[in-house]
């Protein structure tokens, strides 16, 4: 299973909005969550839906549970069968039924490609992903209240869904993550001096560039400030939308950097796609087209002195803003009193008819039911997140793990006082399987990833349970489960970026089968290099201190900062994979010691 990655994902509204009371925000609060659940009484089919929707699963708000009716494969008792093992996308034993992972059922939902929610609003164009013509002047500004005034003026007048941090905060939060990337190229390239190599190109990916906006920000700042790194930066988008694809490149034109930028339209956790373009690209650059899609000569020398178009021998770094929380995620549930995860499945059927009365509530074409099954997890990008779990888990403090008899102890007192007794935890899979993609199709990387390491007002049971939202006209709504009609709803996640780190390093572990390769790099000293992984992590105010050429640019008057002081649930992850020889290597940039905060 490959899903579609490469949209620039946010949803409306700003981590202060709900803080200081600024009404109609657009959806305001942190990360989408709802300040009005109205619709607009104009749009009375899409507020019908929403009544409809707006009544959750009875169980779902309590302890997780799925409904395993075993009354509906004409076993015993509801509560004590578990639906036989099934393989994902295959039939339940009845002809009208058929049972996918959670992973598949929310990447369907998603990015099904006519009737998948980002690609539906994509299809229409771009301007659901707000874009400001100017940068908004915060020296100007009082403080706080203003700031959020602009914001909420800003989505008023664009109409847009949903406006990122890198769009609000141009172009400081773009220039800072490019000085990140500049530091550890200026770093790698004097090594490479020092060792005798020539200066290697810098090599910039970013999935899902949105509206384009981090993509000039950056390169403006690399132009002005170190024009020779600009000189060897070769920037490519990896976008899916063709909407958003020549946005892109008209906003990178009309800036002048039409021969250092390229947009690759392919799925980012598609290998396969992921060598089609490289290929493309060498011959685009053999034939003296450059970049691929808008070169020059001067890109095409550039492709030429890397080998490729930053083919997986080069040195890359990877950029993903708010591209992680859309990624699709699976659902484990075990009982308090047991050690065995069960995996979760979505049925769409219900030929016994006795789930009725709840089907009625979650509708999806074809008139079909969605239900909740469960089987022992078996899955293997699952069982990969699960030991990543329990490692992370592992190094927390032992007095804070429960022992089976402890379990035991409180799954009886949680029955006596009528709490939920089970555990429902939501996993990374869709992470997990890009990481892999990542490392084999650029073994030596760094991927610098922004995301929301928390989210308000969850209903849906679970650790890194999602919020499931829709927004229309200005206004958002949460649902209480994430079984709603195909397209009709985002679906966002929680990053747990300890456990990132984790599976960032776990990845990167099962690298050594593969080597880089370039034009410089001989078969045996291929063969006498060996991978360094290290991951961190840190809340955006670190990062933006550490790497923001001037953190006071968006200061108010009032000496509020939102580039410190906004977005306050919301971290960095910076990973690397470098090849170095085997004796005495050490890691460049931030050292192979693979720590993690």
């Amino acid at each position: 299973m490959a899903w579609a990655l490469g949209c620039h994902l946010r949803r409306p509204g700003s981590a202060a909005c709900a803080a200081v009371g600024v009404a109609a925000c657009c959806g305001g609060g942190i990360a989408g969550s709802s300040c009005s659940t109205s619709i607009s009484s104009g749009i009375p089919a899409i507020s019908n839906l929403l009544a409809a929707l707006q009544h959750p699963r009875p169980d779902c708000r309590g302890s997780g549970r799925p409904y395993s009716s075993a009354a509906a494969w004409g076993g015993a008792s509801r509560d004590g069968g578990l639906v036989p093992a099934l393989p994902s996308g295959s039939t339940t034993g009845h002809p009208s039924m058929r049972a996918q992972l959670v992973r598949d059922f929310i990447h369907d939902s998603l990015y099904h490609p006519s009737e998948g929610y980002f690609t539906k609003h994509t299809a229409f164009g771009a301007g659901v992903v707000g874009s400001l013509q100017q940068p908004l002047d915060f020296a100007s500004m009082d403080g706080q209240v203003e700031y959020l005034q602009a914001v909420q003026r800003v989505y008023r007048e664009l109409q847009a869904s949903w406006l990122t941090p890198v769009e609000i905060l141009q172009p400081h939060y773009g220039r800072a993550i490019a000085n990140c990337i500049l530091q550890r190229w200026q770093e790698q390239t004097a090594d490479a001096l020092a060792a005798g190599d020539a200066e290697p190109p810098l090599l910039i990916y970013e999935v899902g560039g949105g509206t384009g906006t981090l993509a000039r920000n950056m390169l403006d700042w690399l132009r002005t400030e170190h024009p020779s790194a600009y000189r060897r930066t070769r920037y490519s988008c990896i976008e899916i939308s063709p909407v958003l694809a020549a946005l892109q490149r008209r906003k990178l034109a009309a800036g002048g950097h039409a021969e250092r930028f390229s947009v690759r339209q392919h799925d980012a956790a598609d290998l396969a796609a992921w060598r089609r373009a490289d290929e493309a690209a060498r011959s685009s650059s053999g034939s003296g087209g450059g970049m691929g899609d808008s070169a020059s000569s001067s890109s095409s020398s550039c492709a030429a002195s890397s080998g490729s178009e930053g083919g997986a021998g080069e040195h890359a770094f990877i950029v993903m803003c708010e591209v992680l929380d859309n990624l699709p995620h699976d659902r484990v549930w075990r009982d308090m009193g047991s050690s065995e995860w069960q995996q979760t499945l979505v049925a769409e059927g219900d030929p016994h008819g006795d789930l009725a009365d709840w089907a009625q509530h979650h509708r999806q074409g074809g008139g079909g039911a969605l239900i909740e099954l469960l089987q022992p997890a078996s899955d293997p990008l699952i069982r990969r997140c699960l030991q990543a779990m329990h490692a992370a888990d592992s190094s927390a403090d032992s007095s804070s793990r429960k022992t089976g008899l402890a379990l035991s102890a409180a799954r009886a007192w949680r029955r006596l006082v009528g709490e939920a007794t089970e555990e429902v935890r939501w996993l990374p899979t869709g992470c997990l399987q890009l990481l892999d993609t990542l490392r084999q199709a650029r073994l030596s990387h760094t991927l610098i990833a922004a995301d929301f390491d928390q989210l308000p007002e969850v209903v849906i049971a679970g650790v890194n349970a999602p919020l499931v939202a829709s927004t229309y006209g200005g206004s958002t709504h949460d649902h209480g489960s994430y079984l709603v009609p195909r397209g009709t709803a985002d679906i966002f996640f929680p990053t747990d970026f300890q456990l990132l780190c984790t599976l960032y390093r776990q990845a990167a572990a099962t690298a050594a089968g593969g080597r880089p390769t370039s034009s410089s790099s001989s078969s045996s000293h291929a063969a006498a290099l060996q991978p360094i992984a290290s991951a961190e992590h840190m809340p955006t105010p670190d990062f933006m201190l550490r790497y923001a050429p001037d953190p006071s640019a968006t200061r108010t008057l009032s000496g509020y900062n939102p580039l410190l002081e906004d977005y306050s649930n919301t971290a960095f992850f910076v990973g690397s994979c470098l090849w170095q020889r085997a004796a005495g290597a050490a890691s460049s940039g931030n050292g192979g010691s693979g720590a993690a905060r």
